[in-house]
């Protein structure tokens, strides 16, 4: 699992008031955990946190170490939970973490990303994805930042599910194992003309 340290800082700013914040170059935040007494209101430089997200899937997979300064630093593990946009400037707003211990295993959602060409698209199948991520459940050293699905043999009619994957050691899938990932499906039959039909059906009277 990719480890990515980040400097954050504590903060007293909430509400309305965080625009100001963002006005300064900062994104606000949280941290959760069991672990902790109360969640950590934080602010993130958001260049930092765009170079992050810009470099990884949206930071998902991804070990956090953030070092929270607030006076003193204290470094807490954390995987990002959710990524909050505006809805059309598509800027961050806000950002969970959610903190872990090293030593417990986590659920977390990861992409699934598909590799290789199908030979039924090389016929006229069309490609279908349904599925684009999975659940899986381990220690976070051991978290995947992605699971790759060779597509390259699917051919017309064929279909691959998560029990079909191929996870890393220590790893396990939580999304059931019927649930198809990826099908390759025959093409529509095109419908005739509406000329040709009703000529055909002229003929026939």
């Amino acid at each position: 699992m990719e480890q990515i340290e980040l400097t954050v800082f504590v903060r007293d700013v909430k509400g309305k008031k965080v625009k100001r914040l963002r006005a300064q170059g900062f994104i606000p935040g949280i941290l959760y955990g069991k672990h902790l007494e109360e969640p950590v209101c934080l602010m993130i430089p958001e260049k930092d946190l765009l170079k992050v997200l810009s470099s990884t899937e949206g930071g998902r997979g991804v070990l956090f170490a953030l070092n929270i300064q607030n006076g003193e630093t204290r470094k807490e593990y954390a995987i990002l939970q959710d990524v909050q946009y505006h809805p059309y400037r598509l800027n961050v707003l806000h950002v969970d973490w959610h903190g872990i211990s090293l030593e417990e295993e986590i659920e977390a959602t990861i992409p699934i990303v598909l590799k290789g060409e199908a030979v039924g698209t090389k016929v006229g199948g069309i490609l279908e994805l349904v599925l684009e991520e999975i659940d899986v459940r381990c220690l976070p050293m051991n978290l995947p930042p992605h699971i790759e699905v060779d597509i390259s043999n699917l051919d017309i009619g064929d279909s691959i599910h998560v029990r079909d994957l191929s996870v890393p050691e220590g790893v396990t899938v939580v999304t059931p194992g019927d649930e198809v990932i990826v099908t390759v499906v025959a093409p529509e039959a095109e419908e005739a003309p509406a000329e040709e039909s009703q000529a055909q059906e002229g003929t026939q009277e």
